[in-house]
């Protein structure tokens, strides 16, 4: 069976996740499958097209109009091939999201929903989104976002030497996320105000990048305005390995605004920092709280203790190391346990024989 990877956007944290990576797996495992890549469909030959058996796209086969979504689509299935759209969190945007204005000029939700409604298959990410898809599509197949480990980034390093007598708190994420780090701020002023703690801690801002002012922002909220000087940066890294930045920290930090495109997301952080086996701090919102149980593998912050919440868990697991290692060590066992590659990477498999099968 011939399978057509099609990367709109590559490399990015999708494209990664919900394409390269999964189907890594399958194809390690499964050599039934013969996978092929493009970066761009209208690179096919029409007589390539005929050898194809499935195409798997990511969010849409092409950005446009709704006519040259259904044309696209008539093209790509008309010799029988069929088409699997990943769906890795909503087309909705909030309106405090920084691609609210343009996914609204572009009517890009119109665009996504119209390419859903056409897909033969739709995955996605948690059963909060597929509820969503299957008010468009009912053929929707769960696969959660799992590690592969083949990729090395996923393979923990004994704590870095530096700063062993600290305890490293950190945040890693794109310049999407304004509004959930703006959660962080009165917390950040109490933890600047606590000389009991002042030099015991440290906080990184992951994912910094020079040339984009949202991480200046970001750095005012952690610093609290420049005053605390328990604080550093780890620059922006490519997807094949930003996830070592884990390896700096002790403590993953997740706060996540209470919005309905948030709670469509998927659980990544909590995984990503579950399998570095690294404590966590996380805001009491869906999908976390479908892996999460506070103090039981992570510290749940609820959203009415937003302004001192942060502070009092940062300071608790700066005191306590035992706490702060048995959350860890839970939070890595159940992580482990509940998202499955060998179980994942199999049901991705048999979808494909299902829908790939010309019969």
């Amino acid at each position: 069976m011939k399978i057509c990877i099609v990367y709109n956007a590559h490399p990015t944290g999708c494209s990664f996740y919900r394409l390269e990576m999964p189907n890594a797996a399958v194809s390690d495992n499964y050599p039934e499958f013969d996978f092929v890549s493009v970066e761009n469909i209208g690179t096919i030959s029409d007589e390539q097209l005929q050898t194809i058996d499935l195409f798997l796209f990511n969010r849409t086969w092409v950005q446009g109009t709704i006519e040259q979504v259904q044309k696209v689509h008539k093209a790509l299935t008309s010799n029988g091939a069929k088409i699997i759209l990943d769906m890795d969190d909503y087309w909705e945007l909030g309106t405090g999201h920084i691609y609210y204005q343009m996914y609204l000029k572009n009517k890009t939700p119109d665009m996504i929903r119209e390419t859903i409604r056409l897909a033969d298959h739709v995955t996605c990410t948690t059963e909060h989104l597929a509820a969503y898809v299957r008010k468009l599509n009912n053929q929707v197949t769960i696969l959660p976002n799992i590690p592969y480990e083949p990729y090395k980034q996923f393979t923990p390093v004994p704590e870095l030497e530096m700063e062993k007598e600290l305890v490293k708190f950190g945040w890693f994420g794109g310049a999407q996320h304004t509004e959930d780090i703006e959660m962080l701020y009165d917390s950040m002023g109490k933890l600047e105000g606590d000389r009991e703690l002042d030099g015991r801690y440290k906080l990184y801002l992951g994912g910094w990048n020079d040339n984009n002012p949202v991480y200046t922002d970001y750095e005012r909220i952690f610093r609290f305005n420049g005053r605390n000087p328990n604080y550093g940066r780890i620059q922006a890294a490519d997807i094949y390995s930003y996830v070592g930045g884990y390896n700096f920290v002790n403590v993953a930090l997740a706060p996540l605004r209470d919005t309905l495109f948030n709670g469509l997301k998927s659980e990544l952080k909590i995984i990503e920092a579950g399998w570095m086996g690294k404590a966590m701090i996380c805001s009491e919102k869906a999908p976390y709280t479908d892996v999460v149980r506070h103090m039981e593998n992570a510290v749940v912050i609820p959203y009415n203790k937003n302004k001192s919440g942060w502070y009092k868990a940062i300071r608790m697991l700066t005191n306590e190391p035992e706490t702060r290692r048995a959350l860890a060590g839970q939070l890595s066992q159940d992580v482990r346990k509940q998202f499955d590659i060998v179980e994942t990477t199999k049901r991705r498999a048999e979808l494909y024989r299902k829908l790939g099968n010309r019969g």
